[in-house]
């Protein structure tokens, strides 16, 4: 048995891959000590891993962030590099009179690249993203003198750099990490140019588990079933959620949405009779039951859908979402309709070619058997251990 580290952040997209495979790991004899925030105390205890709280303060940082300006990268960056100088204390404060075997770390959340560093344990990185071998922005855009941003970011990372003792530490250990195993959710078929990965880049395809859950609600089988949620982060959309009823409810489809937490069912107004309205909906129940599927276009969001060869109507809102669209729709998998063209004639129809179109089912059911055979979470384990096992004795 090896005592294990495991460090993220706290978003669903990139927590909720891992749990299947610490279970896993945890079946298999591991101990492992996941840290996160009190939101996902209870999946991660369910796995059987010890939760461990990164604690009051770097909740209120999550809360009170705000960034030194607009430009995507520069902001992403920045909020890693301010997240890292919080956590990275809290862990050795938490874990020093603990000893560990390994750690494994995100490659962009939860400091994974110091701690290895700083506590000399080896480092397996786990991706829930697709995949990235080098930095998304040309090398001209990351000089000093290029943007106001940027140079304040460097002048922190120089400050973060002392603090950590990691002097020669560059960007490229700061985002997208790569270590000698590094987990990518998701298939060489779905990545893009997948077969351009070395071997330290194993694609496991997404991590999907039985998570015992129920449709609290009956579906009706002679109808055709469409499915609509935009995440868990920007999914505050009462406008966009009023234009699918306009758009679904004189049609005759059963039509399941979830509008997240945070959403006052209330104030959606009336509701269609064909739809079923919740906060919550167990998303791999239903995506076993439905035909069409219209989501924000995030990667697991998508990669459950495709798992179950679920064609898609995606609406990128931020982040990595416009990439894993582009990535669908060239495929076949899939339509974009970008937010500022979604309308009720547009959704209509797109839903329409998606039911019609035999090819966009065939293309997904294509990816759904390249996923499957990556093995996922139970692949994610037994490499984890044969990379241990074969470069270390514990």
């Amino acid at each position: 048995m090896s005592k294990v580290l495991f460090v993220n952040g706290n978003l669903h997209g990139h927590i909720n891959p891992t749990l299947p495979v610490v279970k896993e790991l945890v079946s298999l004899g591991e101990e492992v000590y996941y840290f996160s925030t009190e939101e996902f105390k209870d999946k991660i205890l369910e796995t059987g891993a010890t939760y461990m709280d990164y604690g009051p303060e770097y909740t209120h940082f999550l809360h009170t962030y705000k960034s030194n300006g607009t430009h995507p990268f520069y902001t992403l960056i920045e909020f890693m590099l301010a997240m890292d100088r919080r956590i990275i204390p809290i862990v050795l404060e938490q874990t020093k009179s603990m000893k560990f075997d390994y750690m494994i770390h995100d490659v962009m959340f939860g400091g994974g690249t110091v701690l290895s560093r700083l506590l000399h344990l080896p480092a397996i990185a786990s991706c829930s993203s697709f995949a990235m071998d080098r930095l998304p922005i040309p090398q001209a855009m990351l000089e000093p003198g290029f943007h106001p941003q940027l140079d304040l970011f460097y002048t922190n990372f120089s400050a973060a750099k002392s603090e950590w003792k990691q002097e020669n530490m560059e960007l490229s250990d700061l985002f997208f990490k790569k270590e000698p195993l590094t987990l990518v959710f998701t298939s060489k078929a779905f990545q893009p140019n997948g077969d351009h990965f070395d071997s330290a880049y194993q694609f496991v395809g997404p991590s999907i588990a039985d998570r015992k859950e129920s449709l609290p609600f009956e579906l009706d089988p002679k109808r055709t079933h469409l499915y609509i949620s935009m995440g868990t982060i920007v999914n505050q959309s009462v406008p966009f959620y009023r234009t699918c009823f306009e758009a679904f409810g004189s049609e005759d489809y059963q039509v399941i949405m979830s509008v997240g937490k945070k959403t006052d069912l209330s104030a959606l107004g009336s509701i269609p009779d064909n739809f079923i309205v919740q906060n919550y909906i167990p998303q791999l129940e239903v995506l076993k039951h439905a035909e069409v599927f219209i989501s924000h276009g995030g990667l697991n969001s998508v990669s459950e859908a495709l798992y179950y060869g679920v064609p898609i109507l995606a609406i990128p809102l931020a982040n990595d979402q416009p990439m894993v669209t582009k990535q669908l729709t060239c495929l076949g998998c899939g339509i974009e309709l970008m937010p500022k063209e979604v309308t009720t004639d547009l959704l209509r129809e797109y839903v329409r070619q998606l039911l019609s179109c035999e090819n966009f089912r065939q293309r997904c059911n294509d990816i759904r058997k390249s996923f499957i055979s990556s093995g996922g979470y139970k692949e994610a384990a037994r490499l984890i251990l044969n990379y241990v096992k074969q470069n270390y004795v514990i």
